[in-house]
């Protein structure tokens, strides 16, 4: 079908972003980066860099009362915005919500949410200074602006990927949806999976430790999946990616979980997102001291290459095949 006349299920977020790409501000003056990575970055008054991000969260897609208490929503979402701060080496600063509510809500659970959201939002140092509310005919609906800050030399794009540099994750891999399967299916135990999906963290702390202490050339936040979320790496950077399946980091709980679920552990993480470790590539050999950084798991799980577009899975028998299912996709999944 001809472009103009493609659904949005059809065309896919990716294809939408590419088609407005031209109607944003271009790269320039004052603006760093805008559309296509983890937030737009701008020269910050005084020097440094500003980090502006935005997200929205729908009861129904991103969340659902069926696992989550509404301050265990609010807590999601904020930890969920911040991880895009964190994902360009910053340090969040201030936050903005805007809450779309039904009428028959409950003003106690409408103030939970809040209460979540705050809460979290001061822990990480980017207290709510401000948003809106408005009323809605359904469903819930959640926005949060965050806004950061970081060192011009530390701020890390999507775009600096080369070949030859090692592919790591920071934490575990799979543990989030799985846990989501586990809620879904009804099945007891499995608390930790369980509360790696309602309560993922930012991880702000690890992200500023890692440039820190070694040279990186790209990060992202692993929100999409592995697949997806390094394909926007290869995709900025004009690079591919090779991804080796005995390498991939997996949790005792997540090889269990799946051993009884009878599925391919390796293709599950790859294609499951929500996890937000920390997805990086790096030349740096001062990793090879490292197999944990801040008390988080630190993994070479594969290696950049030069083949434009095409990422590979290696697996453990050395069979090598394209990653052609690929993780979350608004409109598509």
């Amino acid at each position: 079908m001809k472009g103009s006349h493609r659904t949005l299920e059809e065309a896919g977020e990716l294809a939408f972003i590419r088609r407005i790409r031209d109607l944003t501000p271009k790269e320039g003056g004052a603006v760093i980066r805008s559309v296509g990575d983890d937030c737009l970055v701008t020269e910050a008054p005084g020097g440094g860099r500003m980090l502006f991000t935005i997200d929205t969260f729908v009861d129904g897609v991103h969340f659902t009362l069926e696992h989550f208490t509404w301050r265990e929503v609010g807590e999601r979402c904020m930890e969920a915005s911040v991880s895009d701060i964190a994902a360009m080496s910053g340090l969040p600063l201030h936050s903005l919500v805007s809450l779309c509510m039904p009428r028959a809500m409950l003003l106690d659970d409408a103030v939970s949410l809040f209460r979540g959201l705050a809460e979290t939002a001061e822990s990480h140092g980017c207290p709510v200074a401000g948003g809106e509310t408005t009323s809605t005919p359904g469903p819930a609906t959640v926005t949060v602006t965050v806004i950061g800050r970081v060192e011009p030399e530390r701020a890390l794009l999507r775009s600096g990927a080369k070949p030859g540099d090692a592919v790591y994750v920071t934490g575990y891999l799979g543990d989030a949806m799985a846990g989501l399967l586990a809620f879904r299916k009804g099945e007891p135990g499995y608390g930790r999976l369980k509360r790696s999906f309602i309560r993922p963290e930012a991880q702000v702390a690890l992200s500023r430790a890692l440039t820190e202490r070694f040279r990186i050339t790209a990060m992202i936040d692993l929100s999409d999946g592995l697949a997806s979320d390094l394909g926007h790496i290869c995709e900025e950077s004009g690079v591919g990616a090779e991804v080796e399946d005995r390498e991939l980091p997996l949790s005792p709980e997540f090889r269990g979980f799946m051993e009884r679920e009878c599925g391919d552990p390796a293709e599950y993480a790859i294609t499951a997102g929500e996890d937000y470790g920390l997805l990086f590539t790096s030349s740096d050999t001062g990793f090879l001291e490292y197999r944990e950084l801040l008390g988080r798991p630190v993994t070479r799980i594969g290696t950049i290459t030069g083949d434009t577009g095409v990422m590979v899975r290696v697996r453990a028998d050395g069979r090598r095949e394209p990653i052609s299912v690929k993780g979350y996709e608004h409109f598509r999944s």
